[in-house]
């Protein structure tokens, strides 16, 4: 069997949650016999000439397909416009003759589209989507409207209210009356006579809701099987008409094996001293870690202590906030970017780790690496935190949003020694990745 994975980044260029959780599916397909490859798109006005169009990392073949086009096209993300690359990706289709085509990422500009997934079913391979973000069914994939959690539903209009709200920063009040203005816009097609500029861009937001209906629409059409890493995300799929018999589920697991997982897990601290707390992720608003950084401001050195581990976001206004809130506080310390290698055992050093998420992770892998190191999560209460952390069995959850709720469960910490203990105790070491493997290799053959 042969198998490409597509995704829009790769390593060594770009490293993330999408690329590590690619890059050990592949490494365990090809030990399992499987001819696997990696495609990417390179987008020459990003970085014009400097395509591999042939690599090897640590075992596996990546390819990579020229994309000409602009990426900030509106009439790429309205639709109007089909990537200009696709005929390089057919080719590259042509070159490798794959069996299973498995994208990870899939957007509305020129990257990977649903253009791409048609010419891999045109092209006669078993089309899979695993779905690490919920970008199918959000234009913002945050899943947060007017700063409250999402039932998940795509409507053009609510959609569009949100989308002025959260990505042109207009308070929602005013953005409710704007979305009708901009949906009327749309069916007159206004939109579609003006000029490209920001006029243009913020009245094309209806028709690139539009247009996202339709890739749902496109998606139960040309791919074989949705795969989600989560429940809550599989109701939201069948809330937005996607037929069950299209969805499967195959859970978050680490990218270890029992025996190495088994080596990281510690017993805890003594229970003397502060609660020692940790961070670990990206510096940005919607990991919501300067609400953190400010909440345990307001407790003494001797009562609890944040170290937070992230790479430095330059140019980021937010980052700077919370360097200088950091530095205003002498029991918290930021370490910067923590080697992938080095996780585990980092974490097994802390009490407990700190997930203050501002928006609908998908599925954390960070939370699965803690309970890897036997250390319990305080995580915030949104859909893919919820789904793997119990509150008060293996973990604390507070209320989205809510610096009182964080603040009220860091004083349950402080006064109670003994609920850490015992949330060590109830935490199920996670699964190995051959588990989600094989789960892959069950769906390919079916």
């Amino acid at each position: 069997m042969k198998i490409i994975h597509c995704l829009i980044h790769y390593f060594p260029f770009h490293t993330a949650g999408t690329e590590v959780y690619t890059q050990v599916l592949a490494t365990l397909q090809k030990k399992d016999g499987l001819e696997v490859s990696v495609v990417t798109p390179f987008i020459d006005s990003l970085s014009p000439g400097n395509i591999k169009e042939h690599y090897l990392y640590e075992g596996i073949d990546v390819y990579q397909f020229k994309e000409p086009g602009n990426p900030s096209d509106p009439d790429l993300y309205t639709g109007k416009k089909t990537p200009e690359g696709i005929g390089n990706f057919i080719t590259l289709l042509k070159k490798l003759q794959p069996d299973v085509v498995h994208f990870h990422e899939i957007n509305i500009s020129n990257s990977f589209c649903m253009g791409h997934v048609k010419a891999a079913k045109d092209f006669g391979a078993k089309v899979f989507y695993t779905m690490h973000l919920s970008a199918l069914t959000c234009y913002t994939n945050v899943l947060v409207r007017n700063k409250k959690l999402c039932g998940g539903r795509l409507t053009t209009v609510t959609c569009t209210a949100c989308s002025y709200n959260t990505l042109f920063k207009i308070p929602y009040a005013a953005a409710k009356p704007l979305s009708i203005m901009a949906n009327t816009a749309a069916v007159l097609g206004i939109s579609n006579l003006l000029k490209k500029g920001r006029l243009k861009t913020f009245l094309s937001v209806p028709l690139i809701l539009k247009r996202k209906k339709n890739d749902i629409a496109g998606a139960v059409k040309y791919i074989d099987k949705l795969v989600c890493l989560t429940d809550w995300y599989r109701k939201m799929l069948l809330h937005n008409n996607v037929p069950a018999e299209k969805i499967a589920v195959i859970k978050q697991a680490l990218p270890h094996s029992p025996g190495e997982i088994s080596t990281f897990r510690k017993t805890g601290t003594d229970g003397s001293g502060p609660v020692q707390l940790i961070f670990i992720g990206r510096l940005q608003p919607q990991k919501g870690v300067l609400m953190l950084i400010n909440a345990v401001s307001t407790f003494s050195p001797d009562q609890l202590t944040l170290d937070i581990y992230g790479k430095e976001e330059r140019n980021s206004a937010y980052f700077d906030q919370c360097i200088i809130a950091v530095n205003n506080a002498s029991h918290i310390n930021w370490n910067g970017a923590l080697n992938r290698e080095d996780v585990l055992n980092v974490l097994g050093r802390f009490d407990m780790l700190c997930l203050p998420s501002a928006f609908s992770e998908m599925s954390p892998l960070v939370i699965q690496e803690a309970f890897a190191a036997g250390v319990p999560v305080l995580a915030s209460r949104v859909y893919g935190n919820a789904e793997q952390v119990e509150h008060a069995v293996n973990g604390l959850l507070f209320d989205f949003n809510s610096p009182q709720s964080l603040t009220e469960q860091l004083q349950t910490i402080i006064g109670n020694r003994h609920l850490l203990y015992q949330l060590r105790q109830n935490i199920a070491a996670p699964g190995s990745f051959s588990r989600v493997h094989k789960q892959y290799l069950e769906l390919y053959n079916s």
